[in-house]
């Protein structure tokens, strides 16, 4: 007994001393596997500023009034209210400042387009577009320039209000409905930068009413852009970490998998004997009656019988408890149904239950 003992003690500690060593594993590859995936993550900081620009942009305009007996003067500044009936046109000069940090390869085109719209608000209380309308006010400019770091587009632009609004009242005497209708009025600027296509533009929106209107802006008046260029080394090295840092994961998912099943199957005889005895002992409790004593049988007619479900039957069919003794500790006990002068036994030991 002292050697199965001393086995016993021995198997434990190989045992424990192999899931240290797993565990410490599984957690070594979790960490190291999160450390080479911020490492990818991190790679995005090395990418490089190749170039880098600052676009100003503005639209300053004048309202020219038709000859009137309320004014004193017959232009009007911006950023005011008029009487939609009082302006003969806007006056609007368009600035576009283009600076870089350094010269290069740069072709420039542009135009002013006017647009007029027509909304009217539908079921859902949602305006929806019934009509629109391009105007080319100034057709497509190219540049001449390539190799600069910076260029400067002025360009202007009178917007005749009267004659839109007639076309809008016009519109809706034609249709017989009334619409909500704005003009807008963009200077789009289009270029080549480090081979990036750059659309731009500068915008005003002009209500066309009967009443009173207003020019409201539509742009960013400065923005400041980066051009950004990873190397492809950089790349690389990037998805390197990424492959590793996920197979590091992965692996240590798996590990814990199969390790789950192992400790599943490979128990030692003295765990497998306790799973056996404590999983009868649980879905029998009832039936079970649990003694220290060893069953005095020897004067009756001995059965052993090789399944545990045949035991149960007999104990239900007499009406009779099932008696447990634990013959060995941790090592098999013998569950007994008395009948008459039969003494039914079966022996429950680490193999697997019948």
């Amino acid at each position: 007994m002292k050697s199965k003992r001393r086995y016993r003690c021995k198997s434990r500690m190989k045992s424990n001393k192999v899931n240290y060593i797993i565990i410490f594993a599984i957690t070594a590859m979790f960490i190291i596997g999160i450390i080479f995936i911020y490492f990818g993550f991190n790679y995005k900081d090395n990418a490089k500023s190749i170039y880098n620009y600052t676009a100003q942009r503005n639209s300053g305009y004048v309202v020219l009034l038709k000859p009137n007996n309320f004014y004193t003067s017959e232009i009007l500044p911006s950023g005011k209210y008029y009487a939609s009936n009082s302006i003969k046109e806007f006056q609007i000069n368009f600035n576009y400042n283009f600076k870089g940090n350094k010269k290069t390869e740069i072709y420039y085109k542009y135009n002013v387009i006017a647009t007029l719209s027509g909304t009217i608000s539908g079921s859902d209380n949602v305006n929806k577009e019934v009509w629109t309308r391009d105007f080319i006010l100034i057709d497509d400019k190219n540049s001449e320039q390539s190799n600069i770091d910076e260029f400067t587009i002025n360009e202007k632009a009178n917007i005749d209000y009267a004659y839109y609004n007639n076309l809008v009242n016009s519109y809706e005497d034609t249709y017989d409905i009334n619409i909500d209708a704005n003009l807008q009025v963009a200077l789009n600027v289009h270029y080549n930068l480090i081979d990036n296509q750059v659309d731009d533009c500068i915008k005003l929106n002009i209500p066309i009413t009967n009443t009173v209107t207003e020019a409201k802006e539509d742009y960013e008046k400065i923005t400041y852009k980066d051009i950004i260029q990873e190397a492809g080394a950089n790349s690389i090295n990037r998805i390197i970490f990424y492959v590793i840092g996920g197979l590091l994961i992965a692996g240590a998912i798996v590990t814990i998998i199969v390790r789950i099943k192992i400790s599943k199957t490979q128990q030692t005889p003295e765990e497998e004997y306790n799973n056996n005895i404590n999983r009868i002992l649980k879905y029998y409790r009832d039936l079970i009656v649990t003694v220290t004593n060893k069953p005095d049988v020897d004067n009756l007619k001995i059965m052993n019988l090789y399944k545990l479900d045949d035991l149960i039957d007999v104990a239900e069919q007499n009406r009779n408890n099932i008696i447990h003794y634990e013959a060995i500790k941790n090592e098999r006990s013998n569950l007994y149904v008395i009948v008459d002068e039969y003494a039914y036994i079966y022996v429950v030991t680490s193999q697997e239950l019948k």
